[in-house]
């Protein structure tokens, strides 16, 4: 705290505060030319300027604009945040960021007054944006957050000693993947005494398995205009970023109900065949490269490339995320945390893949896998003849979400970490998860208590 040595009645207090956005919520342009490659301009994703083209291209031209050309890997370099504002929201980063945000900055920044012992309090909350590039790895940008709170909080000095005020360290304040960009930053890079303290909402504490299934899958809505509508897509656009990559359920990942594997195969019935992982989910899911239930198909990584190269270069990327969430794992969370989680919307905590067929019983044996959007086809051997001719054959297809959560995070990410966490009933989406009432209501009553923790 800064200011006045001598506490006196009313307290003018100056509260910086850094927001980090989820995934998808900065503006990206190529670094090489400036074209903006992800423009979600100011208003919601199907208003984006660049819409027309992503939603009208395939798979390699999707790559090509995300990813780069056709046998290029991933480069952390070859995207970078367009800010597209000038004046004040630029210098604090609004311009970067997703135009359906602005709600929230807006009444983020509105003051409160409160009191302490009688005394009041006024507070001045000065909101900065992290904009950042979402297709890198979440420890990448974490990096490039300490340049934005010191200038948050050197600002908040400045302005405090001009007006004879107090000022705080920030307060970070996270939407979705933003929270594993800030927990990078407190926890793994050790910058936690660089803020006051930490509010998450809507955070994929331990990943989703809502990844597997956009990869597998496609992605739903406006969004899937960006990363792709169907598996072909998704792979050749999220499966070669290690953003994207460190959502998937790391080794720690919990459902609801508190079970650890969260792949699972079903007979027609509904009764579980067998759950995955038993034990490392990138070993067994996402490097596997031979079993029908992998993450990837290989061939879809660089349709246009070397698949050999591409893949080589997918486990890459895997293994900047399993380094990533190892060292996740291992930090905790800032002394410091709140955090909100949804309940209200039927979402994913587990993939389960069920026969068509309603009476449909064991799966074919020692299966040629045939991938369609998804969906995969299955052709063996009959389990009663494991010996016999590949002529019996089934087709699965995912389950639908059956848990609680906010329709792409479950519950359980808060829920299993009830030392810090509320849940939120109200319903939100997740991409407007501080549109709702209660989780604004909620969030203020933190950023208001964290002040009076400052100010004490």
């Amino acid at each position: 705290m800064t200011g006045s040595a001598t506490q006196s009645c009313p307290i003018n207090v100056i509260c910086p505060i850094v927001f980090i956005p989820g995934i998808m919520g900065s503006r990206l342009k190529r670094a090489s030319d400036g074209d903006v490659v992800w423009d979600p301009g100011s208003g919601s994703w199907d208003q984006a300027k660049n819409a027309f083209e992503l939603a009208t291209s395939r798979a390699a031209a999707k790559r090509e604009l995300l990813v780069g050309e056709p046998r290029a890997s991933f480069s952390s370099d070859y995207l970078e945040v367009d800010h597209n504002s000038a004046g004040w929201k630029a210098d604090r980063g609004w311009g970067g960021m997703l135009g359906t945000y602005q709600p929230f900055m807006n009444w983020l920044s509105r003051n409160e007054v409160t009191k302490i012992d009688g005394c009041m309090v006024r507070i001045q909350f000065v909101v900065w944006a992290y904009p950042y590039n979402w297709t890198n790895s979440n420890r990448m940008s974490a990096a490039g957050l300490g340049e934005v709170v010191a200038e948050a909080e050197s600002a908040a000095r400045a302005e405090a000693a001009r007006l004879n005020r107090q000022a705080m360290k920030p307060i970070l304040v996270t939407h979705s993947m933003g929270g594993l960009v800030s927990r990078a930053y407190t926890q793994i890079l050790g910058n936690a005494g660089d803020v006051h303290g930490v509010i998450h909402g809507a955070m994929p504490t331990n990943g989703s398995p809502e990844l597997y299934k956009r990869i597998r899958g496609g992605f739903e809505g406006a969004t899937r205009s960006v990363l792709g509508r169907n598996q072909a897509e998704v792979t050749a656009t999220a499966a070669n970023m290690p953003g994207p990559l460190e959502l998937a359920p790391n080794r720690v990942y919990q459902d609801v109900p508190g079970r650890r594997p969260w792949l699972r195969a079903l007979d027609g019935m509904g009764n579980e065949l067998w759950a995955l992982p038993r034990a490392d989910p990138y070993e067994e899911i996402y490097l596997n490269a031979t079993d029908w239930y992998r993450l990837v198909d290989q061939t879809l990584l660089d349709p246009d490339g070397d698949a050999e190269a591409a893949w080589r270069a997918y486990r890459r990327q895997v293994n900047i995320a399993r380094n990533f969430h190892a060292e996740l794992e291992g930090s905790g969370f800032h002394p410091n945390t709140r955090m909100f989680y949804g309940t209200g919307r039927d979402t994913r905590d587990h993939v389960a893949w069920r026969p068509m067929e309603r009476f449909a019983g064991a799966y074919p044996v020692n299966p040629v896998a045939t991938f369609s959007s998804g969906r995969v086809n299955l052709r063996g051997s009959n389990p009663g003849n494991p010996t016999g001719p590949a002529t019996f054959g089934r087709t699965l297809q995912m389950d639908g979400p059956r848990a609680q959560g906010d329709g792409t995070v479950q519950a359980g990410s808060g829920l299993h970490v009830p030392e810090m966490s509320v849940a939120v009933t109200d319903g939100f989406d997740h991409q407007k998860a501080y549109d709702s009432r209660d989780a604004r209501e909620l969030t203020r009553d933190w950023l208001v208590d964290m002040v009076k923790e400052a100010v004490a």
